[in-house]
């Protein structure tokens, strides 16, 4: 298996992969194969509280820094453990659909063109689409003190496992399952995605804007700016799709419905949830950006009300 990038998603997929019993490697720049050249640190948060500060090795593993020598090795899977601005920029994923043969080739991205970018290379029957659950940072998190050293730290949400469909989607999920990830079978994940994330950017841009901070984002204004702004980036979905948002995204689009999740997440979630969002979506702020002005683009050409995106693209 070739996992593409080695951040703390690509981490997880690498190890969990691992453990299922597949043989691993990484693809990363030049620049990031010192990070890799011992054994990684990892913390799953799943386990009891007593056992989550205790470290877990993981070493087994081959790193590339180049698509050509990609080339030279026959690969089952691949999985794409980048941002979506990374996945487009330049042309190294030509490059490496090339590489990688018949491959199955796992998107875990959730831009609204990275399936339609990604088919231009390599077909739909050789993709199979998911998206990702979990939440995993390099820990310690600002203020952290519970580790001993740094890591990965992870957590897999009890009901939330990786959501996957695509023709060889079978032997994917075979493969993390047998290495302890939750993954599960979705009929199209790739249409029902899109709207997940139009939900959730809007929230990260005000709750960006609010410093991070839960007790700001609920000031009076805010959260309303939020769901109006979540609302036409599903609508906008919604047109370029052709059918309507699930109707379970259109309930939780409502201030009130907001504020009560940003009441009850930091006591189900074992880490400062808080701190987590401002270190990962800041390090990926370009991603939700280029999420925002398309949503505002498609918005605008299709004619659909874009004011509140407007106001925080």
């Amino acid at each position: 298996m070739l996992v593409v990038g080695a951040g703390a998603v690509g981490q997880v997929y690498g190890h969990h992969l691992h453990r299922g019993g597949a043989e691993v490697a990484f693809l990363v720049k030049p620049a990031h194969a010192a990070e890799l050249a011992g054994p990684l640190t990892l913390y799953p948060l799943n386990r009891p509280r007593r056992q989550r500060a205790q470290p877990v090795a993981f070493g087994e593993f081959r790193v590339h820094t180049d698509v050509a020598t990609v080339a030279r090795e026959r690969w089952d899977q691949v999985y794409l453990a980048v941002s979506s601005t990374a996945l487009r920029a330049g042309d190294w994923f030509a490059r490496l659909a090339a590489a990688i043969g018949e491959a199955t080739l796992v998107l875990l991205q959730p831009g609204p063109d990275d399936g339609r970018f990604v088919r231009q290379w390599v077909p739909d029957e050789r993709t199979v689409q998911g998206v990702i659950t979990l939440i995993s940072y390099q820990a310690p998190l600002p203020g952290e003190r519970r580790f001993p050293g740094p890591g990965v730290a992870y957590w897999f949400p009890p009901l939330g496992p990786s959501l996957m469909s695509g023709a060889r989607v079978a032997p994917v999920l075979a493969a993390l399952r047998a290495g302890g990830l939750p993954a599960r079978r979705h009929r199209d994940i790739g249409a029902s995605s899109v709207f997940a994330t139009a939900l959730l950017m809007p929230l990260m841009a005000v709750l960006e804007r609010a410093g991070w901070s839960f007790r700001t984002v609920r000031e009076p204004g805010r959260l309303a700016l939020a769901a109006q702004a979540a609302g036409e980036a599903l609508r906008v979905m919604a047109q370029q799709r052709g059918r309507p948002a699930p109707w379970l995204l259109r309930l939780v689009n409502r201030p009130l419905a907001v504020r009560l999740a940003l009441a009850v997440a930091p006591r189900l979630i074992p880490l400062d949830i808080e701190a987590y969002l401002r270190v990962h979506f800041t390090k990926v702020g370009d991603q939700t950006r280029d999420f925002l002005g398309t949503y505002l683009a498609l918005g605008r050409g299709a004619g659909l009300p874009t004011e509140a995106l407007a106001k925080l693209s």
